[in-house]
């Protein structure tokens, strides 16, 4: 992966940025329609923090993507989860830069079972309320919470870690 990501990286990073802000602006105008109509739609809207999640631990700015097959380039463990809800999400912040796939908190679809940086997984704002702690979650529960399976991503070598 190293040459790859030396080779593509900068490209893959300017590309993701385009198409984030392309997508911004679009969501921002789709938003103010809905308001115009009067609309109360619970969607998440790119550039609001906290939409996602209730206790965000990386207290990044996350902004929806879907354009799933960038993921071939440099998250190949991730593309089949985002490829099957359509989209993964990415996040910037003070303490770095973030790549979220989409799931539940299950082995089956935490991207290579947590080998590569996915360990970190939180759910979608309100999900928390449903368990009291992760390490005591029930099979059945951990079934129908989604979330995201979150690692850091360094912008400029797309290499993905562990979140600390």
């Amino acid at each position: 992966m190293g040459g790859m990501g030396e080779q593509y990286g900068p490209y893959v990073v300017y590309f993701l940025s385009q198409l984030l802000q392309k997508r911004q602006a679009m969501e921002a105008k789709e938003h103010q329609a809905e308001i115009k109509e009067g609309e109360a739609k619970k969607e998440n809207v790119c550039g609001e923090k906290a939409t996602y999640f209730a206790g965000d631990e990386t207290a990044a700015q996350w902004h929806r993507q879907e354009d799933v097959e960038i993921l071939k380039q440099f998250c190949r463990e991730g593309y089949a989860q985002a490829k099957k809800h359509g989209h993964f999400i990415v996040g910037t912040g003070e303490k770095g830069d973030f790549i979220g796939i989409p799931g539940r908190f299950l082995i089956e679809e935490q991207p290579a079972g947590g080998a590569t940086g996915f360990i970190l997984w939180q759910p979608l704002a309100g999900g928390e309320e449903l368990y009291e702690d992760l390490e005591k979650i029930d099979e059945e529960t951990a079934k129908s919470v989604f979330g995201y399976w979150i690692a850091a991503i360094d912008s400029k070598t797309l290499k993905i870690s562990e979140v600390w």
